[in-house]
């Protein structure tokens, strides 16, 4: 925690901006934007710290509050002596203000047209709409909403699945999901705010996050990347979908149907070909085959067409030599389904008894 009361807190961040801007301008890319987290700070650190209370007694400074904005104006200034304007979390930004007898995030009007770029994670229930009144209110936001874009969630709720789950489970099919300019959609949570035409111009663009403090080895960064960053790339480049486009619910939904086919097809024939081609020592994930079991056969599919499925009868994870699934599986016993890549990588196997 730093301590906004200290005389070295500047000092010591000043320093640190000027190496960083120094190693920028060695690279021959001067630093513009400077991210400064500005998160998570523990409620009560400062109103515990003696120089905080004399900094305030100072200033005359009603709150904690009124100390942030102090705070970051000096951050922010010593920011601009170096060329740069700041970036940082939603929280920046934000305000705790009272909605209707409670107290809500909300737009800190301190310090609009100051150029501070927002990456706005928060969109739990009662914040679905905190991006976008940011937006609205001025601040150019980059959407990173953890449901969707943040890639250290698990993929599904398997135990076996690695990843956190605070925020969501987060499939490939959830960041393909992801409408920028619509986020609230389907929410239960009332009066939500839309973007207005304002906001819309504010929105500087997508980031897909992955905090890595669960990232053991690069087979690992690799798994929770990968494809789901092809989704995100969907999402950030592509011109906005049909599915996007309508309001009519049913329409909306047939048309994403159809729309996920033609990228999961893409996804499964092409792209990931592609990868397996260039960067082969990438581990992007290969997710386990559905089972089930109709007329005394097993059926067997994948979320990515054009991966080839093998199996086993005993139980027995399956290999290259395995036999090919080209249709119901009719033997008896513990039927083990993997999928393989066009280099013979697996992913996890699934497993079903079939008496």
């Amino acid at each position: 925690m730093i301590d906004p009361g200290l005389p070295s807190t500047y000092a010591f961040v000043d320093k640190v901006m000027g190496e960083i801007a120094r190693m920028h301008r060695r690279a021959g890319a001067p630093l513009r934007i400077l991210h400064v987290g500005a998160d998570e700070l523990a409620p009560g650190a400062w109103e515990k710290s003696p120089a905080v209370q004399g900094e305030m007694t100072r200033l005359k400074l009603g709150d904690t509050a009124d100390l942030w904005d102090h705070f970051y104006d000096c951050i922010a200034a010593l920011a601009r002596g170096h060329g740069a304007h700041l970036a940082g979390w939603e929280e920046l930004g934000v305000r705790k203000m009272a909605v209707r007898g409670r107290y809500n995030p909300g737009p800190n009007p301190h310090f609009h047209g100051r150029g501070f770029l927002l990456y706005a994670w928060n969109n739990l229930p009662g914040s679905e709409d905190l991006a976008y009144r940011l937006a609205n209110s001025g601040y150019p936001v980059v959407l990173t909403p953890a449901t969707h874009l943040y890639f250290d969630m698990a993929h599904s709720r398997d135990a076996l699945e690695p990843g956190h789950n605070w925020a969501a489970y987060t499939d490939l099919f959830d960041v393909f999901s992801f409408d920028p300019f619509d986020i609230t959609r389907g929410s239960r949570t009332q009066n939500l705010q839309g973007l207005t035409p304002r906001g819309r111009s504010n929105i500087a663009g997508l980031e897909g996050t992955l905090f890595a403090e669960t990232i053991t080895s690069p087979e690992r960064l690799g798994y929770m990347l990968a494809p789901r960053l092809i989704a995100l790339a969907e999402r950030a480049w592509a011109p906005a979908p049909p599915w996007a486009l309508t309001s009519d619910t049913a329409a909306a939904q047939a048309a994403k149907s159809a729309d996920w086919a033609r990228f999961s097809q893409l996804v499964g024939r092409k792209r990931l070909p592609e990868l397996d081609r260039d960067l082969p020592d990438l581990s992007y994930r290969i997710p386990p085959p559905g089972l089930v079991i109709q007329d005394g056969a097993v059926h067997a599919n994948h979320a990515y067409p054009g991966f080839t499925l093998r199996y086993t009868t005993d139980g027995t994870a399956p290999t290259l030599e395995s036999s090919e699934v080209t249709g119901p599986i009719t033997e008896r016993g513990c039927i083990t389904v993997a999928a393989f890549n066009t280099l013979g990588r697996s992913g996890r196997a699934s497993t079903i008894d079939n008496p």
